[in-house]
């Protein structure tokens, strides 16, 4: 761990329940004062909803930029709006994309495998988000790769000041800092979740000014004065071939970081690391499963570690039902401490946490979380070969941290037919063809209510895509 980013990180402020069961979501507590922003969504972000009601704007060309791209879209004045893709491939990026508030980026309308973000001539994250609320990103790869020239913040996602902000089925790669990074300044961050991910092969001996810096999730630190962080939900993410930072939490009092039902695999020197730096840290860690692997030394001892610095600051922890345990050969594991001497300490009576979102039992998680995590959709959308390396490295125990893309094979090329929208409206044809009361030649209302789900067409579409809904209500293949 180390201590508040300050400089290297003012220059970004320049810049329904049955179905979330049936289809492997937790079951989730009630919304309180409006729909969730999408059928089985979880945890402390879920009411991030403010783009409802917005255009709906078309990608349509993988350019960096100018008219039909994802920056011309996400970089959106706070207006609400909503991103489709009709191409499929790699954006390269020589300046981060800055999404806006108010936002839906919707990668499982991507055509194929989908939309990859990665790095040209940029020495920050793909995504850099400042002072961003309301704002939901799926089905992304974001995979940025080593600057150009030593740069202490390239995150594969990066956040600074956020309220009301989803992620989910995303696949976090090839970060040179951390691969999820969400930082607090002179601000707050609150009401965020990360689901359903992949984050792995965070870079180590590439171009971080600090040398070896392979960092999986960095939660809540801070800079400047003021700062409130919390509410943070991590759910039903495969963590892998990250040295540390599996993850890095700080917090304040203004609620938990719950970390619930999520994969930890072959950290090279620690998997969990909680401080005070920041304030008052409530931290959930239920139903998670921490495995060493062929990169894990001795130091990866505990699945959770406390450091306390701060004497007006406290740490407490609530775990239950956790898997730690070492591995070699897929042989029967010997299980390890999950609470290190002083996050023993640190423990507080469970009044029934986790407090967002439900849990599944730990010894089901390594069998279920594998089939829901990275950017994959069932019958659309299987997994890339960088998310399936991943994926069966944990299978067969194998796999290793590594320092440059090319030792996990690269980028991979995606592809996927142009899609056809001839009205404009944001919904194909295909997909219209099989609507009653759509045209597809012929703008519809994106807002008016489909007969088929009661959600507004716009929605049901984006649902229907993502695999939110039962089959019955799906597009065809």
């Amino acid at each position: 761990m180390r201590g508040p980013r300050h400089t290297q990180r003012r220059g970004l402020l320049a810049l329904a329940l049955g179905l979330a069961v049936s289809f492997g979501f937790p079951p989730a507590a009630p919304a309180t004062g409006t729909r969730p922003a999408f059928p089985g969504a979880v945890g402390f972000g879920k009411t991030a909803t403010g783009w409802r009601g917005g255009e709906v704007v078309a990608v349509t060309t993988l350019s960096d930029s100018g008219p039909g791209s994802l920056r011309n879209c996400a970089e959106n004045a706070g207006r609400p709006r909503i991103c489709v893709f009709r191409v499929a491939g790699t954006i390269t990026l020589d300046t981060p994309v800055m999404p806006g508030s108010n936002l839906y980026i919707a990668g499982q309308t991507a055509p194929g495998s989908g939309i990859q973000l990665r790095n040209g001539r940029s020495g920050q994250s793909p995504l850099v988000i400042v002072n961003t609320h309301d704002l939901v990103v799926r089905f992304l790869k974001l995979r940025p790769g080593p600057s150009l020239r030593p740069s202490p913040v390239v995150d594969a996602l990066s956040i600074e000041n956020g309220r009301r902000l989803y992620f989910g089925n995303l696949s976090l790669m090839f970060a040179t800092d951390e691969n999820f990074s969400l930082h607090v300044s002179s601000g707050i961050s609150a009401d965020i979740t990360l689901e359903r991910s992949i984050v792995a092969y965070g870079l180590d001996n590439s171009t971080h000014p600090k040398g070896k810096h392979s960092k999986g999730a960095l939660i809540c630190s801070k800079e400047g004065t003021g700062n409130e962080c919390g509410r943070v939900t991590l759910w039903g993410n495969l963590f892998a071939h990250n040295r540390d930072r599996n993850p890095d939490v700080n917090g304040t009092g203004i609620g938990p970081v719950e970390v619930v039902n999520n994969i930890f695999y072959n950290p090279v020197s620690q998997f969990g690391e909680l401080y005070d730096h920041t304030g008052n840290l409530r931290f959930v860690y239920v139903g998670n499963v921490a495995l060493t692997g062929p990169s894990s030394g001795a130091r990866a001892a505990w699945a959770l570690e406390a450091f306390e610095f701060n004497k007006d600051h406290g740490i407490t922890v609530i775990a239950r039902d956790n898997i730690a345990a070492r591995r070699i050969d897929c042989a029967q594991g010997r299980p390890f401490p999950v609470l290190s001497p002083l996050a023993w300490l640190t423990q507080a009576a469970d009044p029934g946490a986790p407090e967002s979102v439900s849990a599944m039992p730990a010894r089901d998680v390594l069998t279920r979380i594998p089939r829901l995590a990275g950017d994959r959709i069932a019958g659309r959308r299987a997994p890339d070969p960088l998310d399936a390396r991943v994926l069966r490295s944990l299978a067969r125990c194998e796999g290793r941290v590594i320092d440059a893309v090319e030792e996990a094979g690269g980028w991979p090329a995606l592809s996927g037919p142009v899609q056809r929208d001839s009205d404009g409206d944001g919904m194909t044809d295909a997909w219209e063809q099989e609507r009653d009361g759509l045209d597809p030649w012929t703008a519809d209302d994106p807002w008016a209510l489909d007969s088929r789900t009661g959600l507004p067409a716009i929605e049901a579409y984006l649902a229907e895509l993502a695999g939110d809904l039962p089959p019955a209500n799906r597009p065809p293949p």
